[in-house]
């Protein structure tokens, strides 16, 4: 009997041991986890600094598992307040005495002010030119060369991240089904990562409409870029500056100002671009898909939705991934992005009497938000759905 309670003992210990285990820490736009998760994590890897000042990379880790936590479990989530920013500095100041001259310490340097500050280029670049096959610094250098007009080294960075860390391919299938849709010569507005990298891939490695303009809403309050970028794409200047009356609408101002003032150039938002950067233009905005389009008249969108539906959009992803991917979890949420425009189009076919067609996507719709999990989009389905 007491061999029997140490040999179970001995297999908790065991699991205990596998489960404080410190783990490689990834960006969670590509795999996220609960913020039990990343706040063992930050711990784990701070032990793991305390038992070699000069590990580079526990250091790193320890910086990211920390950061992370702050960003994805604040409340309201993604606001840090200034104490999270003097615990990463405090990081960084450590990083600082022990590993200068690192590429860990040289990247965070820049990751931990970002593209805001223009002055921190040299640490992204020196961190480039210390290991350039690392995966984790392309998303900022990326930034930094499409921000700086390098473009031609941004599309370089483009490729090279692709061979070195391929994308998820659901994430580039549902950006397809996005680029897809656009107009010819279109200006798409973006609003975060996942819906900005991987139109950017697809049109640098694949050749997938290189007509499009990507224009990411956060990277445009940057002004040197903006009016580079407005010059280039035939935008008016936008001359209106920021200030105490402006500030919190001041993306909005910008978002308003290209869809007016875009010449021939048809303009979208991408669905996944924050609401309250386009609300003063919801009279004139039409659902095509994954994309709002910019319409000053009328027209019949939902025609637009079937015509993509049907003939455009590449859809099995949803039902039937083609490999494993890291991301899926990210891929089933963004997914969930198509069920507004399904329920028009579900509507049009039931109206039409076309039941086989009204089936289908139903049973597509049922997918998405049961692989989403997401409870009140799925509530919501299933009672839009079994309404007579």
């Amino acid at each position: 009997m007491k061999k029997l309670i140490f040999a179970i003992a001995v297999f908790i210990i065991g699991l205990s041991s596998i489960a404080q285990k410190p783990e490689r820490i990834v960006s969670f736009i590509i795999e996220p986890h609960e913020c039990d998760w990343y706040q063992t994590q930050a711990g784990l890897w701070k032990k793991e600094t305390m038992k070699s000042k000069k590990n580079a990379s526990a250091w790193m880790y320890y910086y990211l598992a920390t950061r992370y936590l702050h960003v994805l479990c604040s409340d309201p989530q993604f606001n840090m307040q200034e104490a999270d920013y003097e615990a990463l500095n405090e990081i960084m100041d450590e990083m600082g005495k022990h590993i200068p001259g690192s590429y860990e310490y040289n990247y965070l340097m820049y990751y931990n002010t970002g593209w805001g500050n223009p002055e921190n280029g040299k640490y992204l670049l020196k961190a480039y030119e210390i290991d350039p096959d690392r995966s984790e610094i392309y998303p900022d250098l990326i930034v930094y060369l499409e921000v700086n007009g390098k473009y031609a080294e941004k599309d370089k960075a483009v490729r090279h991240r692709q061979e070195i860390a391929p994308s998820s391919p659901g994430m580039l299938a549902w950006n397809y089904n996005a680029l897809a849709t656009l107009g010819g010569n279109a200006i798409i507005l973006t609003g975060g990562d996942n819906d900005s990298y991987q139109k950017w891939t697809l049109q640098v490695v694949n050749n997938i409409r290189p007509d499009v303009r990507v224009i990411n809403t956060s990277l445009i309050l940057i002004e040197s870029y903006r009016n580079r970028l407005f010059s280039e794409t035939g935008i008016a200047p936008f001359t209106t500056k920021i200030d105490s009356t402006n500030w919190k609408n001041y993306n909005q101002l910008i978002v308003e100002h290209i869809c007016h003032n875009s010449g021939s150039r048809p303009v979208y938002i991408s669905n996944s671009v924050p609401q309250e950067h386009y609300a003063s233009l919801k009279d004139s905005l039409y659902l095509e898909g994954l994309v709002y389009k910019y319409s000053s008249e009328r027209y019949d969108n939902v025609a637009v939705i079937r015509k993509n539906y049907e003939q455009t959009m590449m859809l099995d992803y949803i039902e039937h991934p083609l490999a494993y991917d890291i991301s899926q979890s990210i891929v089933d949420g963004a997914n969930l992005s198509y069920v507004a425009s399904f329920i028009q189009l579900y509507d049009h076919y039931k109206l039409c009497g076309e039941e086989d067609e009204s089936e289908r996507l139903a049973a597509l719709l049922r997918h998405i938000v049961l692989k989403a999990g997401n409870e009140e989009y799925k509530k919501y389905v299933e009672e839009y759905l079994s309404e007579e």
